[in-house]
Formats: structure tokens, sequence, C-alpha cells
């Protein structure tokens, strides 16, 4: 088979009375990372928790374009449920207004990001959790101008674009809501995110795609492919899953195509 696919890794708030005890923590809880189904070709975030978990991500920041990385937090609502209410109310709903993420950079090193790219920011998330509920959020761990800022790192030195180098960035999020007039926030989920410079674009197990291999920024020409079985994870080619092949539209390491689009004519 052409196709090979490398999985890189799989203070207590003082809540109403009515809300009673809530065990070991917060009442607004991460509780993993869900790992999306790909099978069909197809990108589903599984609704309820899943023995598959991802325990850290990976980021390949030297694609054709600045690429996020996606993250999907399984949040549970651990307050109990109260019946009796009238009208059928849940006072023990909570509404999820947002994921806060806060970036922290490998140890020793110095990152200043752009104005518009904060280290530290809000991540829209609406969602209703009704008590013993859990539901899977989405947020942008990493946005886009963040991997540009970090290819640049790479591309001045700053960090060892060796692809067996292990750079990590940790991303600790934590989930914003509101339980009636009070608003709460979870504990910080840890999520390390591995970034690497062309690493899930190798690894091709044909040998006539060993041309396409990432090495120094530069790929084959498009005119040189005439299939592509290398596509990547469906849900985003820059992250977990490889490898995805690339190839340069006019062969330059300036107009990289990912995943790349054959246009070798045919014999």
């Amino acid at each position: 088979m052409h196709s090979r696919r490398t999985s890189i890794f799989i203070v207590a708030l003082a809540l109403p009375t009515l809300a009673a005890c809530v065990d070991a923590g917060r009442p607004l809880v991460i509780l993993q990372a869900q790992v999306p189904d790909t099978g069909m070709g197809g990108c589903t975030v599984p609704n309820k928790r899943t023995a598959l978990r991802l325990f850290q991500g990976v980021l390949d920041v030297a694609l054709d374009r600045p690429r996020p990385y996606y993250l999907y937090p399984e949040i549970s609502n651990r307050l109990p449920a109260l019946s009796g209410m009238a009208g059928g109310s849940e006072p023990n709903r909570i509404d999820v207004v947002s994921l806060q993420v806060r970036i922290e950079p490998p140890p020793g090193l110095a990152v200043t990001w752009p104005a518009e790219c904060p280290v530290s920011f809000d991540w829209a998330n609406p969602l209703t959790l009704f008590p013993g509920d859990e539901a899977p959020g989405q947020v942008e761990a990493l946005r886009a101008c963040h991997a540009a800022k970090i290819r640049e790192l790479f591309d001045a030195g700053k960090l060892d674009p060796n692809i067996a180098t292990d750079v990590r960035f940790r991303v600790l999020v934590s989930v914003k809501g509101k339980h009636g007039g009070t608003q709460i926030t979870s504990d910080p989920f840890e999520f390390p995110i591995r970034v690497c410079y062309g690493c899930l674009q190798t690894g091709f197990g044909d040998a006539q795609f060993a041309p396409f291999n990432f090495q120094n920024g530069k790929v084959a020409p498009c005119k040189q492919l005439m299939t592509n079985p290398y596509q990547g994870n469906v849900c985003n080619p820059a992250q977990d899953l490889g490898p995805v092949l690339c190839c340069s539209v006019d062969g330059t390491d300036k107009t990289i195509e990912c995943p790349g689009i054959p246009r070798a004519v045919m014999p």
C-alpha cells in the first residue's frame, strides 16, 4: 500500500447551598483531550469520554501557511441534579462561556508574542451542561499567529529545526462558565504540544515519493507528482498525524502546497 498513517501520540468556590457538595475539586472540569475519529475521511469528535485520549500534540509549523493547533477538551459538569423545582428548571445547570488559554514556551526560551497574538487569550465556546453531562469543546490552543511566530524562531535559529529535536510548548486551558449568577472557572488542564519544522512531511513508504521528503525547507515540484496518497490528518494536516506530502508549485520553497496536488502529465 502506498499510504501510511502515523500516530505521533496518541480555590473552592462558594456556590449556592442548593448546589450541594462536589467530590474531588471544582464542579466544572476538563476530563481529557479527545481524539477525533478520522475514519471514512471525516473528522468527528466523540461526545463522550473514550478510552482513547491524547496526552500530547504535534504541530508542524513548516507547511504552506501557518495553521493552528486544534484541541478538543472534554468538559464535564460534576454537580448533582436537583429535582422538584417549579417549571422543571435545573439550578445546577452550567453555561460554559469560553475556554481560556495560556501558552508557556520551553524553559529558557523568551518569546515576544505580537500584540494581536497574546500569550493568554479567551476562546468563545458557548455550551450548556446539565448535571452529570459532558461534551467536547474546541479551541485553537495555538493560533495560526502563534505558529507563525514559532516558525520565525526556527528560521532565526532560536529553535533547533532538526526533525529529531523535541521542542514542546505547554498550553494551560481553563473553562469559564456561569452557574446561576456566579461565574466559575475550572482548574487548568495542562497539554504539551511538540512543535517541529517539517516532521509530519517525511516518512513516505513508497520510494517514488522520496524526493518529496521535507528537507531544509524544500520539497520536489508538483509537476513531478503523479498522485498523492499522503493527505495527512483530515482534521488539520499540520497536527498530530502524518505523513502529509507537500510539493512546490513553481519549484521554489516559497510556494509549497500542502497536501500537494498532482500536476504531472500522464505519459
